[in-house]
């Protein structure tokens, strides 16, 4: 929970700074209203959605798993700073005491985060309470006043003194300047646009948020935005359907002034008239207008992604004997065999290396198959002698699912003890024979292969573990004539000789 508030208040925060910066004071209302109702949705929402990328994806060359890192790191930091005070130890190692510093400290953190749950949900349902009564009231007006149906609204006529406001297609009037014909038509036509472009419903969702984020003070940036941007709308319709703007904007100054106003309505306002008298005056440029959405989208876009995105398939705290435990088999084998020691293929004959135990507690003597789980199609075989592993083929497939070649092992020791492997490949008529021999048990393996005829093909050396080529690489004709040389070093090409 710690963790979804953070990454969310991030998000909010990252999307409102954006609106603030590059689309507020611009003449796009109808693309800012979507805008903000988008980044209160996805804010909210892009942190519970989680999906994987591959290891190496990246947009705009940004490799992902950077970027999420970047995004986490606060939220993790605050979740282990607070997770002690939500999640005390449930218990002691077996033989351990408990001190009384220990239960006092654990009956301490469980009776803050019963105070902090308890205020919470104190503030949380008097927000409701309030919320819901501001409904009750805003029904008791419209049955308190007089009603006048129209064809897309409802005026309500009231006897005491209010701003001309709307909430879903009630338009509160004052009664005597309405019958006296004292209300300016732009001031209906204000009204009558917010009815008609459902700005309630916005209004609706963000009082309903701020209910259950109380704590989060963007809630209130971002009410005070979408209000504004409501009054752009208005106004903007008001401008196109013929009135002068001087004498519309004098009017907004002569009403905001006597703002009585209903909660969870929308009202004219003196705090935000400012903004809105100078929008009116700003002139729309449709390159600046088309270069804020080229830029706009594809970053939001890129912020969800970064924020949902998922790379981590396994919590931090598992082991790996855990995550490889807990992985779908993918293999499996005809004979179940039990190790007591490492065993693997480049040490199978070494004495210091496990050995293979069959079923009857024996060293197993015999072949061991591995199969695919999918298509139960052979891709391993190995040949052991009293539980060594004395020689293995691997089949190879294509994507398909085809039988393509084979390939050989037989591992041997040499006189000095170290494993040398002899591979046979029957991908071609006239294979080459590999001979691998680990010179250095810590640091080079050398590499050798020899053409049809006896005479050597290429030999190199291979820094481990993951270092690249070290050393000289030569590669041979037949006729024993070196063809390419190279030096390397820890895997970078150093000099070319040939």
């Amino acid at each position: 929970m710690i963790i979804y508030l953070v990454k969310s208040t991030l998000l909010l925060g990252l999307l409102f700074g954006l609106y603030k910066l590059l689309l507020e004071n611009e003449k796009m209302h109808r693309f800012n209203r979507f805008f903000l109702l988008f980044a209160l949705v996805f804010g909210l929402t892009a942190p519970l959605i989680s999906f994987e990328f591959q290891p190496e994806q990246s947009i705009a060359g940004i490799q992902m798993q950077q970027v999420e890192r970047v995004v986490n790191a606060p939220a993790k930091a605050v979740d282990r700073s607070i997770q002690p005070l939500i999640t005390p130890e449930q218990g002691l190692s077996p033989g351990s005491e408990s001190t009384p510093d220990t239960v006092n400290k654990s009956n301490w953190s469980i009776g803050t985060l019963n105070v902090i749950l308890a205020l919470y949900g104190a503030i949380t349902l008097f927000l409701l309470i309030r919320f819901v009564a501001g409904l009750i009231q805003i029904r008791n007006k419209v049955k308190a006043g007089t009603r006048k149906e129209l064809e897309h609204a409802t005026l309500v006529l009231l006897e005491e003194p209010i701003t001309p406001q709307s909430f879903l297609d009630y338009i509160f009037l004052e009664k005597q300047p309405f019958e006296s014909g004292n209300i300016e038509p732009e001031i209906l036509d204000h009204e009558f646009t917010h009815v008609r472009q459902l700005h309630s419903f916005d209004v609706l969702l963000i009082e309903f948020l701020k209910v259950i984020f109380w704590f989060n003070p963007l809630m209130y940036l971002y009410k005070h935005a979408i209000q504004l941007n409501h009054e752009f709308l208005a106004d903007e319709a008001v401008v196109r359907s013929g009135s002068s703007i001087s004498d519309y904007q004098e009017l907004l100054i002569r009403v905001s002034s006597g703002n009585n106003s209903l909660k969870t309505t929308s009202s004219i306002n003196f705090s935000l008239t400012k903004k809105r008298l100078r929008m009116m005056g700003t002139k729309i440029s449709k390159i600046k207008v088309g270069a804020v959405w080229l830029f706009v989208l594809p970053l939001s876009v890129a912020l969800i992604i970064v924020f949902s995105a998922q790379t981590d398939k396994y919590p931090q705290t598992m082991s790996m004997q855990e995550i490889w435990d807990s992985m779908p088999p993918t293999t499996y084998y005809d004979v179940e065999l039990e190790s007591d020691g490492p065993t693997g293929l480049y040490h199978p004959l070494d004495e210091r290396t496990g050995v293979l135990i069959g079923p009857n507690g024996e060293p197993y003597t015999g072949e061991r198959n591995t199969y695919r789980v999918e298509t139960d199609s052979l891709i391993q075989k190995e040949t052991i002698v009293n539980g060594k592993i004395t020689q293995t083929e691997f089949h190879m497939y294509d994507s398909t699912g085809s039988y393509q070649y084979r390939s050989v092992v037989i591992p041997s020791l040499d006189e000095d003890g170290n494993t040398v492997s002899t591979y046979y490949d029957d991908r071609l008529t006239d294979s080459l024979v590999l001979n691998m021999e680990k010179i250095d048990t810590d640091s080079l393996i050398t590499t050798k292969a020899w053409h049809p005829n006896g005479q050597l093909a290429w030999e190199f050396q291979m820094k481990m573990p993951g270092g690249g080529r070290h050393g000289m690489t030569t590669v041979y004709d037949e006729n024993g004539d070196i063809v390419e040389q190279e030096r390397y070093e820890n895997g970078e090409l150093i000099e070319k000789i040939k």
